[in-house]
């Protein structure tokens, strides 16, 4: 768990953003309120030992989580005992994750942690030769290198189709998902589309991870116990509510206003997604990762200036090392067993955007979405195809 500097900080912008919320500031005067006390974080918390000491920290989560699983199979084992006394053979199961955007940075360093704690670790990446790079790199830091710890598999968020085909194969090959780890995701770009002509930062951030989990939820029930993560943003509060005009007219788009508005997205769905899924073994939970230096800057003026972008990573912004410990907490800690619908920075419970606790707007959000994808897409059946998985899911879990 985060420590006393992590809970400063957490209560000061807890502050902030109420006073936001309640003055209805500019934008301009949250972010330079957030940035700030980001940017002390990043400063003193490699001053304090039990914070910066980002390698114990998830070493702890992975042996506590492999504890926890031993302990589970053994238990399991010995309730298929015979009544002679003699323990019937069974294969353990796979234990699957799966990390978008797992070519480098926050992803990266958490399929590292999910392999080192047992799982297959599935790299769900768009650059294939990137990735490729990621899994060599993984299997050599590791030395888990006989091909059941990780595999790399192509998935666009930008492209419906390859959502389908990502998710189809995940179920061919495994049938369930233990951990789905939401990660991926583009920042402050100019202007584009996705091959479903989406607004990109919006359409690759928000909703090809809504997509992909409604896709993947049958497998992800199926596992009995299963965890999802949500990698949001504290930038979600630089816009007072979604602005669906942001998303669909062209005129309206912002670099730093879209992509504030895909995060927010992502809060309010982790939210309505835990939900939905209450009482299903499958919980939802959203993390805030902080400044770290990842290439998610690479679109930032300032950041391009000569010797700006090394002085931020050296000094300012937390390494990916750091940055990935609430995504490992979240994912493998079992303090998280049954937790459902937070919203965590620095491990610690975090004040959130009152949109992602209000039910209206979850569920506005959603109803937005399924028509945004049914009138966008190329393949007009994939949001039949996700309808009816959510259909059978629920009807088997009343059953």
């Amino acid at each position: 768990m985060g420590g006393r500097l992590g809970l400063a900080i957490d209560r000061a912008e807890g502050l902030a953003l109420r006073m936001h919320r309640a003055l209805w500031l500019p934008s301009f005067v949250i972010v330079i309120a957030l940035g700030f006390w980001e940017t002390v974080y990043c400063v003193l918390h490699r001053m304090v030992s039990s914070e910066a000491d980002a390698d114990g920290k998830i070493n702890t989560y992975i042996r506590e989580h492999r504890q926890q699983h031993e302990e589970r199979q053994g238990s399991q084992e010995q309730d298929k005992k015979t009544e002679d006394g003699k323990t019937k053979t069974a294969a353990a199961g796979t234990r699957v994750a799966i990390v978008t955007g797992a070519n480098g940075g926050i992803g990266m360093e958490t399929a590292r942690a999910l392999g080192l704690a047992g799982f297959t670790t599935i790299l769900a990446c768009r650059n294939s030769k990137r990735g490729q790079n990621a899994l060599s790199a993984l299997e050599n830091s590791t030395g888990l290198r006989d091909g059941s710890a990780f595999r790399l598999m192509e998935l666009d968020l930008a492209s419906f189709a390859s959502i389908e085909r990502f998710a189809g194969e995940v179920e061919r090959l495994y049938g369930r998902v233990h951990v789905l780890v939401c990660n991926a995701g583009t920042a402050f770009s100019h202007y584009d589309t996705t091959y479903d002509g989406l607004e990109a930062q919006f359409g690759t951030n928000f909703v090809g991870h809504y997509v992909l989990a409604n896709r993947l939820e049958p497998a992800l029930r199926r596992a009995g116990r299963a965890r999802i993560t949500v990698a949001a943003s504290v930038a979600a509060c630089m816009v007072h509510e979604i602005d669906y005009t942001r998303v669909t007219d062209v005129w309206r788009f912002g670099r730093f206003a879209n992509y504030a508005t895909s995060k927010l997205a992502l809060l309010v769905f982790a939210r309505a997604l835990a939900r939905r899924l209450d009482g299903s073994g499958v919980t939802v939970n959203a993390f805030h990762p902080g400044i770290v230096a990842t290439s998610l800057y690479r679109n930032v003026l300032f950041t391009m200036l000569p010797g700006v972008d090394g002085f931020l990573r050296r000094w300012l912004w937390l390494d990916q090392r750091a940055g990935a410990v609430t995504s490992v907490y979240l994912a493998l800690s079992p303090e998280l067993d049954g937790k459902s619908g937070g919203y965590y920075a620095r491990e610690l419970p975090a004040a959130t955007h009152p949109d992602a606790l209000d039910v209206a707007a979850q569920d506005r959000l959603c109803c937005f979405t399924d028509i945004l994808i049914a009138t966008n897409t190329h393949a007009p059946t994939l949001l039949q195809s996700i309808n009816a998985a959510a259909t059978s899911s629920s009807s088997s879990s009343s059953v």
